[in-house]
């Protein structure tokens, strides 16, 4: 058996590399040959089902009424790319075009159909996006994370076939470790994948949001967040080693004498730091009692 085709390969020898679509298949869902490429068939849009996979996890509603404008007025020029299971057929890339043209009113859409486990599906659906930079940096550390997790790929394995670091495959997916809104903003694109790192060196979730408005709202560099990471880290490190005031013995002992003043009773003071316990012996219901008339007394 020939060595497994990296992700590197990219996208046009995925599409060279498809499996024959036998007659029994197509019959199932009443395909039919598309036009003259070999492997490449005209499948119902409602015989395809999403990928639950599917690494891009929101579609810009406007760029997708561009998309069906245009497929309105040539058809479909690159085919989606699918696997067969037991409904019919399940999406691996194309997802946008499946849409679309089911928008512009198309029936049938011009297919690949190839033989495909579910981590051969998602690392086919994360090529695609990337290669067409259609993945915000959350979508791709999603799918990313999803291959890991649910799929059980090796760390080392994912690295090599996407010809990355282990350390920035780990990097990108701790972005998920980013409060909502902060991912929300990654994809929007309001923020980078570079700000996000950055933001990832606060431990606080509340710094981190109060940072990425302020990046967004002035418009900061990477380096600028950079920078008011740094300045918050320092901060937070001073106050951390800071020594902490003591009370002063003195101001104790004259509250020990107060008390004593009042209830009659000298009173156990336990002084640590800069907090402390005050306790109030008695011995028997009628010294409590005496010590209580004492505060009313007091009081009144």
């Amino acid at each position: 058996m020939g060595k497994k085709p990296g992700l590197g390969r990219g996208l046009a020898a995925l599409l060279g590399e498809q499996e024959a679509v036998t007659a029994e298949n197509l019959d199932k869902v009443g395909g039919q040959q598309f036009g003259s490429g070999a492997g490449v068939v005209e499948l119902p849009v409602n015989a395809i089902k999403r990928n639950p996979r599917q690494p891009r996890r929101s579609i810009d509603s406007e760029a997708l009424e561009e998309l069906a404008a245009s497929i309105q007025a040539v058809g479909v020029v690159q085919p989606v790319i699918v696997r067969q299971v037991e409904e019919g057929y399940e999406l691996i890339a194309g997802e946008r075009r499946w849409l679309a043209a089911q928008k512009a009113g198309f029936t049938a859409i011009p297919a690949i159909v190839r033989r495909a486990s579910d981590v051969e599906s998602l690392e086919l659906a994360l090529v695609e996006n990337i290669m067409r930079q259609e993945l915000s940096p959350v979508d791709e550390a999603y799918a990313l994370k999803v291959l890991l997790e649910d799929l059980g790929v090796t760390q080392e394995n994912l690295a090599a076939r996407l010809g990355r670091s282990r350390s920035a495959i780990a990097n990108k997916i701790r972005l998920l470790d980013l409060p909502a809104p902060i991912q929300e903003a990654l994809a929007r694109g309001e923020l980078s994948e570079g700000h996000g790192r950055a933001l990832l060196g606060l431990a606080e979730k509340k710094a981190q949001l109060e940072v990425a408005r302020q990046a967004i709202v002035k418009g900061w560099s990477v380096r600028q967040v950079e920078a008011e990471v740094r300045r918050r880290a320092s901060r937070a490190r001073a106050k951390a080693e800071a020594p902490k005031a003591e009370i002063d013995r003195r101001l104790a002992d004259d509250l020990a004498d107060a008390i004593f003043g009042v209830l009659g009773v000298m009173p156990r003071l336990k002084v640590r730091g800069d907090g402390g316990v005050i306790e109030i012996p008695f011995r028997g219901e009628s010294a409590l009692r005496e010590i209580v008339e004492r505060l009313q007394a007091k009081m009144s």
